[in-house]
Parts: C-alpha cells; sequence; structure tokens
C-alpha cells in the first residue's frame, strides 16, 4: 500500500509544474463545490460541507506510475481509454482517480475523501467526464 501512496504521491507532484488542466480538456466538477486554482499545483474544488472532500485535477507530460493492483482499464469521453486507480494512504484519505493520455499530455482526476467519510456519487462520476476539448 505504501508503493501505491509513493506512485500517485510523485504523480501529484510530477504534474505541478504543467499546463492548465481546464484550458485543455470539458471537466464537470459537482454542482456547488468550490474551485481554486493554483498554478503550481493544478485545479482544486472542495466541498463546502465541512467533509474533508476535495477533486484534484492536474495534467503533465509525466507518465502514469507503474500499475498496481486493483487499478481498472475504462473508457471516458465516449471510447477513450483511462485507467481508474484506487488508493488508501497512510493518513486515512480514500483516493479514487482516473488518468489519461491525449495527444502526449496525461490528465489526471482525484477524487480524496476520509476513509471514515462515505463516497459522494456526484464526485466519483465527475472525476470520470474528463473529454479533449474539441476546437
Amino acid at each position: 500500500m505504501k508503493g501505491i501512496t509513493v506512485a500517485l504521491c510523485l504523480v501529484i507532484a510530477l504534474v505541478g509544474c504543467s499546463h492548465p488542466f481546464t484550458g485543455r480538456v470539458d471537466f464537470q466538477a459537482p454542482h456547488g463545490w468550490t474551485h481554486s486554482n493554483d498554478p503550481t499545483a493544478g485545479e482544486t474544488w472542495i466541498k463546502p460541507d465541512g467533509s474533508n472532500q476535495s477533486i484534484m485535477a492536474q495534467t503533465a507530460n509525466a507518465p502514469l506510475p507503474p500499475r498496481e493492483p486493483g487499478w481498472k482499464d475504462i473508457q471516458i469521453c465516449g471510447h477513450h481509454p483511462a485507467v481508474l486507480m484506487f488508493q488508501r494512504n497512510d493518513s486515512g484519505q480514500l483516493w479514487e482517480g482516473v488518468s489519461t493520455n491525449w495527444n502526449g499530455h496525461r490528465y489526471m482526476v482525484v477524487y480524496a475523501r476520509p476513509a471514515s467519510t462515505p463516497a459522494d456519487p456526484a464526485a466519483e462520476a465527475a472525476i470520470r467526464t474528463i473529454c479533449l476539448k474539441r476546437n
């Protein structure tokens, strides 16, 4: 489990100095979540109810970390391939993320919540909404 934490944290750190996320893809965060844009850390949406739930979205040129057991191949945006990743980190958070690649850039959206908090279905659905913008 520690390897998963290190791998996912490394990806988040590597993508911090990358291209804007919603500038390149369409993404629909859950209604009512508060958006924050940090040029060094991507974009974040926070659930405003104090439950410590968030969605982090970033893009980078970094590859996906080595595949972990439990990760699943899925399709988003019609039939575009992506990977659904799951992790429980040492601080008691559950992370569920979708990672995909378009035109040489990796796009990743991660929904994080405390392990004691039930999953928000709107957040779980939102991370699967990423789709390359059509010009």
